[in-house]
């Protein structure tokens, strides 16, 4: 039930691209898309109550489970987000997302062999450090898609294309790029120390692969934070900034799962 729910979940979200990228001229996405995506979340979180009632649990710090709460918790934000309605044209872009983190999660959850949850005693900070560190993520995913809407939809005006329509107005990618850029470096700042944390729990060295990788995407991190968070700065650069950042923060996390988090 639980790879079930999982898979209705990715196959929800990629209707929700489809039917937000296709079904524009009809009319189709402006509701179709946020309820679509909505029943999706719900699923997918009864998908997560599965992995918990298995045995045994498969912990969300699992390669495959943590790609699935990435998915999970970027639609979720933008459910969630204050102001969502002026940013709606975005709900494709949103539902390729979650797709693109929970349809592989699903295969994965389905090969993986079952993992054992953390040490004892570890649990409250490894469960900080999972729950952090992924909502921090999801959160850097959506400003990367804000940043990269703004650069299409900038470039479009530039050229007169009639193609930059369907996207959101330049100040609300602003704004959401700004939002979820703020929140999502807090978070990510908070999964590095919690992950420190339970490092120094379990008398591990903090300093392996696991934390230099972080460490690496959030100092890659700060110069778009300083550019758009601190010195309020707005236009092509901060966006592109939040892009590379997002693309150095995806390259890290897949790393550190493929050669492992040892020293």
């Amino acid at each position: 039930m639980t790879l079930v729910a999982h898979g209705f979940a990715g196959a929800l979200y990629l209707f929700a691209a489809f039917l937000g990228w296709t079904g524009r001229k009809l009319g189709l996405g402006a509701r179709g898309v946020p309820l679509t995506v909505a029943l999706a979340a719900a699923l997918h979180a009864f998908g997560f109550y599965g992995l918990h009632l298995q045995e045994p649990p498969v912990p969300l710090s699992s390669f495959p489970a943590a790609l699935s709460l990435i998915g999970w918790g970027a639609a979720l934000a933008w459910l969630l987000a204050p102001g969502w309605r002026r940013v709606r044209g975005s709900g494709p872009w949103v539902a390729t997302i979650a797709a693109g983190f929970t349809v592989p999660a699903v295969l994965g959850l389905q090969l993986s062999a079952p993992h054992l949850d953390p040490a004892p005693g570890a649990g409250v900070w490894s469960h900080a450090h999972v729950l952090l560190g992924t909502a921090g993520f999801s959160l850097l995913a959506l400003a990367s898609l804000a940043g990269l809407g703004y650069l299409a939809k900038e470039r479009g005006l530039k050229q007169k294309r009639s193609w930059h329509q369907g996207l959101p107005a330049l100040e609300s990618l602003d704004h959401a790029e700004h939002l979820t850029l703020a929140l999502g470096f807090a978070l990510l700042t908070l999964g590095v120390a919690t992950g420190f944390a339970w490092s120094v729990s379990q008398s591990l060295d903090p300093w392996n692969r696991h934390t230099l990788f972080l460490l690496a995407a959030w100092g890659v991190y700060l110069v778009p934070v300083g550019a758009r968070v601190l010195r309020q700065q707005r236009g092509r650069w901060p966006a592109r900034g939040v892009v590379v950042g997002f693309l150095f923060l995806a390259c890290s996390y897949i790393g550190i799962n493929l050669i492992g988090a040892g020293t």
